[in-house]
């Protein structure tokens, strides 16, 4: 008879504990500097219109980091290779830190338009550090630290949302206004970044093996097919999940007839099933398979997004959204794991360069194409848009992949 599969959350704390501590130091960054980024993802959007910018604007300025960190995101993974996984890390957080702060300190829109240029350069570091770091510490169980680390990343930007949330409305009576409440609240959230860096001193120093081999031919002559193939599924993903990352605050606002505080308590409430997911993830991907895990959730993406548009309540709205965001979560986890896992171990850092830059360039175009949405009031639109997307990434992923499923099926031994 077939074994029955039983559930269960894992022992947090006894889990964490066998972590490597390389990867317990850095869940601490991944913790600090979330909590900022996630005030930014609340008040970032408000403030810019409240100095009276346009939403083409806006969307010229959250274009700019993502088309910023597809352009950098070779050299960072080459500079990477070159002087090691904690230095290029503190490099990335105290530059990403000052640019984020660069962003807010002034009106001038040539200063905001620089310091979302100079955060994207480097911003793409995290995540192209991140894989083969967490991959190269992480021993056998690949899925275990990639699990803990998106726990922590979108705990903390929720909480950070939530702070986001209320901060403004704290601060008003101190501060001359809104902008300037707003521009309080996002400066302090940028010195949390920068505080971030801090804990990432006490990384082991790590020293390149060979670097006089380390080239830039691995991210360029060396790509094969199969990185080709996660590259083109990450491309509708990140096209995709912009939508409604970049302007979820404000479907809250103008959409739903909603408040930002209601946006922030809806980033707490995402928490708890976000978490769940993820923590159940190890055992689904162990009992199903990660690819099956994966084309799943990307199947049921489609109709939530397409709820988060159509409807005009924000808690049906929100409902969607914090599920929409819960399984992309956890499909990004096995996805990114899977891709490190195919991957050869000497085309992991362009592996991930590769995902990182076609990711990138569908947020950029997803940045634009929103700003001209969102001054249309086109928010249905912009749940459809995000639907198609992920209808794509579906199909792509079941055609690249998909008969890796069917090896795993035939090489499994039959249940019992």
């Amino acid at each position: 008879m077939e074994k029955v599969l039983i559930l269960r959350i894992p022992g947090f704390l006894k889990e964490i504990k066998g972590l490597n501590r390389n990867i317990k130091v850095y869940l601490i960054t991944i913790c600090l500097i979330n909590l900022g980024f996630g005030v930014f993802q609340t008040d970032f959007n408000l403030y810019i219109l409240s100095l009276g910018l346009t939403p083409d604007f806006l969307g010229i300025i959250l274009s700019l980091t993502p088309f910023a960190q597809a352009l950098a995101a070779i050299p960072i993974g080459f500079l990477a290779e070159k002087i090691g996984h904690k230095r290029s890390l503190i490099l990335v957080n105290l530059v990403v830190g000052l640019a984020y702060f660069l962003r807010v300190i002034s009106a001038n829109r040539w200063i905001i338009l620089a310091g979302s240029f100079l955060a994207g350069v480097m911003a793409c570091g995290y995540f192209i550090i991140q894989l083969p770091f967490l991959s190269h510490y992480a021993g056998e169980n690949k899925n275990l630290p990639f699990t803990f680390t998106s726990i922590i990343f979108y705990s903390a930007t929720s909480l950070g949302a939530l702070m986001g949330g209320f901060l403004p409305r704290l601060i008003t009576p101190l501060a001359l206004g809104v902008t300037m409440s707003f521009r309080l609240a996002l400066a302090g959230s940028s010195l949390l970044v920068i505080a971030g860096t801090l804990p990432l001193f006490f990384l082991d120093r790590d020293k390149p093996a060979d670097t006089t081999r380390i080239s830039l031919s691995p991210y360029l002559k060396g790509i094969d097919g199969t990185t080709v193939k996660f590259a083109a599924v990450e491309l509708f993903i990140g096209f995709g999940f912009a939508f409604l990352i970049f302007f979820m605050n404000l479907f809250f606002i103008y959409h739903y007839k909603s408040t930002i505080e209601s946006f922030g308590v809806m980033n707490v409430i995402l928490i708890l099933p976000l978490v769940f997911f993820l923590l159940i993830g190890p055992a689904l991907a162990k009992r199903f398979k990660n690819l099956r895990v994966i084309l799943a959730t990307r199947l049921l993406s489609i109709l939530l997004a397409v709820i988060v548009g159509l409807t005009t309540s924000a808690i049906v709205g929100g409902s969607a959204y914090i599920f929409f965001r819960s399984f992309i979560s956890l499909s990004q986890t096995l996805w990114f794991a899977f891709a490190v896992s195919t991957a050869t171990k000497r085309s992991r850092m362009a592996t991930s360069a590769w995902l990182e830059i076609t990711f990138q360039i569908g947020l950029g175009i997803a940045a634009l194409i929103g700003g001209k949405l969102i001054a249309k009031d086109a928010y249905f639109t912009l749940g459809i848009l995000t639907a198609l997307s992920m209808a794509i990434s579906f199909m792509l992923t079941f055609i690249f992949f998909g008969h890796k499923a069917k090896l795993a099926d035939a090489t499994s031994p039959k249940p019992s």
